[in-house]
This record gives structure tokens, C-alpha cells and sequence, in this order.
């Protein structure tokens, strides 16, 4: 892998990254859409989709945003508390112990 392929690479991830934590926090950017899928196409026509590089970025991506939203959601002003996806309500679910009938 080059020095330009890695630094395509490295942009996407950081495009994701940013892409991701937005999404989670309910924050859109076209802009950042934009230029994600220009950077997305970039990746396809080199071939770069099929490295384990391009694969270890998305993992990476993942959990960034992950932890960049928790960030944000920590340091911010607002006390509302954060929501909760369907996935984490879920999970939360089946941890409770069932109620029982009084």
C-alpha cells in the first residue's frame, strides 16, 4: 500500500468517525455526507474496500464514534439525559429481573 492510499484511508476513517458521532448525537452534515461518499467512491476505484486496513478502519470508526458521542453527551450543558437506541433499551430489558404481580 502507498503513501496516497494510506492517506485516503486515514481520511475516511476520520470522515466516519465524525459522520458516525454526529448521527449518534442527531446532528446532521450534509457536508460531511458529501464528502464521506466522494472519499467512499475514491476507496472503490483504487480497490481499497477489500484490505484489511479499509476493514480495520470501519471497526475503528465504530468505536470512536461510539465514545466521541459519549464524550460530547458527558461535557454537555444540557441535563436532559441521553436516549437510548432500540438495541441498548434491549438490552437493558433483559438484564431487569421480572416484576412480579403484587
Amino acid at each position: 500500500m502507498n503513501m496516497d492510499d494510506s492517506r485516503i484511508i486515514a481520511r475516511f476513517q476520520s470522515l466516519t468517525t465524525g459522520f458516525k458521532a454526529a448521527k449518534r448525537l442527531g446532528q446532521w452534515r450534509p457536508d460531511l455526507a458529501d464528502e464521506l461518499y466522494r472519499t467512499w467512491v475514491e476507496l472503490e476505484q483504487r480497490g481499497l474496500k477489500k484490505t484489511p486496513e479499509y476493514r480495520n478502519v470501519m471497526l475503528r470508526a465504530d468505536r470512536q464514534a461510539w465514545w466521541l458521542a459519549g464524550l460530547t453527551r458527558l461535557s454537555s450543558p444540557d441535563p436532559a439525559p441521553p436516549s437510548l437506541s432500540s438495541k441498548e433499551i434491549a438490552c437493558s430489558a433483559a438484564l431487569r429481573p421480572p416484576q412480579q404481580a403484587a
